[in-house]
């Protein structure tokens, strides 16, 4: 009995994970405490998993890349990814972003990257993003620390009594992975991306609000005679008053007073061009000035989504206003309050001066544009953070000193130098992540113990039983990879390591093939913006739409498919 219901908490999580409505750190924490109420697991257990030496190693490489981010690398990396070619630019993309995502975070990768191919010269945004999101992923698939999915799985490796492993131990399948993908997403993916133009995109997508200024010239005057039928790069599509919206809008249409005009167009020039017509971006108070504009990026996992921009109270939570919205090349035929806030919408807001002092802004927002709150570090000292960094990956991948051992080391001299401070640390503290890795770890040792794990195994070795060993492993690959476009990598990493490793047990085999599958088909997101974040990071400035990640990202998770199914046990035999 008490299998069945684990498995069926189990169900529960993964269709609530699925529906995206609540925050992982909260479906994994209440589970677990769940468990431990029931007494499934004890006090000390659940305690332990948050101090287990992996997941402490990955919140320390989370701290130092906060300083990473700010190093001069990206910005010579940006001036040396693009050429006219689009296929070399593709193949430098490859090298640079993929050797970076590698050894730093790969989505802060993404983030501080994003912005620069978004305003490249030679081609199309649209042609480059997603492309910039496969090789970042492909490129946490080289090492240990390259993605937060492989520290999760050494997790689970150590809390289950294995040797941890190695900061190249993933280097012999995921070289072959980025190398090959590369090539897949130059000559194969690449042509089921569309082709949107900058400003086209512009124009279709941003959605800003505008309200008439008491004293405004134009109360009374048709929208021909204010000059308002398209004001430069804005154009007028709508009208609210009194609660209803007035589509399409005619030259004749007169201007009535607390009349909302709504544009689309392009959010850097709107503050100025509505200022000259008389208008002001809506949104915009005393206490809110609307040149300080940052445009975010919607998390999957933020508390806002589901609610109104009226209903979510960004001026309490963050000091700021909606002043602009897009998503993908959706229309939005409502008044910007009204708009309910989805994953993946891209929102420019007009904030104040304690914005950058808020907690809660890593938890609700990806940014993709430059945080000016934070100053780059000199060529100097980027060169010290820089090497202090290679030095501590050297050390560890010739045993002399522990990579948790030398990252604590490292963020010592951090703070010792003020390049962080505790300050941020405590608004950037990646708490949610500690939860669901916690949680999870946790989760994985119900699963085992109950007897979970080996009745999934079981039904995975019936289904593919017919090709043995073999066989099985490629249930279990097949079984993760369904679930990381489903509910995230690193959920989908917690629930299939427990079925690996007891399905290597059932087999009387080694668990290290079982093992690898998993964290390779955990970091296999490449057919829906929301199985990893930094997809869903470039959906917005895109332009793009699900379609465009299905036509994209099949060549590439079959070959991948097929790369790691070859690879994984030629260098980890059963």
């Amino acid at each position: 009995m008490t299998t069945w219901l684990v498995f069926g908490s189990l169900i529960a999580l993964l269709a609530l994970l699925a529906r995206g409505k609540t925050q992982a750190f909260k479906l994994f924490g209440g589970l677990v405490f769940i468990y431990y109420l029931t007494g499934l697991i004890s006090l000390e257990s659940l305690l332990g998993n948050f101090v287990n030496p992996a997941l402490i190693t990955l919140i320390a490489l989370l701290l130092v890349s906060f300083v990473l981010e700010r190093t001069s690398w990206i910005n010579v990396i940006s001036k040396l990814l693009f050429v006219k070619s689009e296929k070399h630019s593709y193949l430098r993309m490859g090298a640079l972003v993929g050797l970076s995502s590698a050894f730093l975070n790969n989505t802060a990768v993404v983030a501080t990257l994003l912005s620069s191919v978004k305003n490249n010269s030679y081609h199309t945004a649209s042609k480059l993003l997603i492309p910039l999101s496969y090789i970042a992923i492909l490129g946490g698939t080289l090492t240990l620390v390259g993605t937060s999915t492989n520290l999760i799985i050494n997790g689970f490796v150590v809390q289950a009594g294995l040797p941890e492993l190695g900061l190249f131990d993933f280097l012999y399948v995921g070289l072959p992975l980025l190398l090959i993908g590369i090539l897949v997403i130059a000559f194969v993916s690449s042509r089921f991306l569309p082709e949107i133009e900058v400003k086209q995109a512009i124009a279709e997508q941003y959605f800003i609000e505008s309200k008439i200024v008491l004293d405004s010239k134009m109360i009374g005057k048709t929208i021909q005679q204010a000059g308002l039928r398209e004001l430069g790069s804005l154009f007028l599509v709508q009208i609210y008053r009194n609660g209803n919206l007035i589509s399409p809008v005619g030259p004749e249409q007169v201007i009535e007073v607390q009349d909302r005009l709504l544009f689309t167009g392009d959010i850097k020039e709107a503050p100025e061009l509505l200022q000259q017509a008389g208008l002001a971006l809506a949104g915009g108070s005393s206490n809110i000035q609307q040149p300080n504009l940052v445009e975010v990026i919607l998390a999957h996992t933020s508390s806002l989504i589901g609610s109104t921009i009226k209903e979510a109270g960004f001026r309490n939570k963050f000091d700021a206003a909606v002043v602009a919205i897009k998503r993908g090349g959706d229309q939005l035929n409502k008044r910007l309050a009204d708009i309910e806030l989805q994953p993946g919408d891209t929102l420019v807001l007009a904030t104040g001066s304690d914005f950058y002092k808020r907690e809660n802004l890593k938890q609700n927002f990806y940014f993709y544009s430059q945080i000016k709150s934070f100053a780059s570090l000199s060529n100097l000292q980027s060169l010290l953070v820089g090497g202090g960094f290679i030095t501590v990956l050297s050390l560890a991948a010739l045993s002399i000193i522990p990579l948790l051992k030398g990252l604590m080391i490292l963020l010592a001299g951090l703070f010792a130098f003020k390049l962080i401070t505790f300050a941020e640390v405590k608004r950037r503290f990646p708490y949610e992540l500690m939860i669901v890795i916690g949680s999870a770890l946790g989760i994985a040792s119900v699963m085992m113990s109950t007897g979970v794990s080996e009745m999934i195994a079981g039904w995975v070795m019936s289904l593919f039983s017919a090709w043995g060993v073999m066989g099985s492993l490629i249930g279990v690959f097949l079984l993760t990879l369904l679930l990381t476009e489903i509910i995230t990598n690193n959920a989908s990493a917690a629930i299939g390591f427990p079925i690996a490793l007891a399905t290597a047990e059932i087999l009387s085999v080694s668990p290290w093939p079982f093992i690898m599958v998993v964290a390779y088909a955990a970091s296999a997101s490449f057919m829906t913006p929301y199985g990893y974040q930094t997809n869903l990071m470039v959906y917005g400035p895109g332009n793009y739409k699900f379609k465009h990640y299905i036509q994209a990202g099949l060549p590439l998770t079959i070959l991948y498919s097929l790369i790691v199914l070859a690879l994984v046990p030629m260098f980890f035999p059963f």
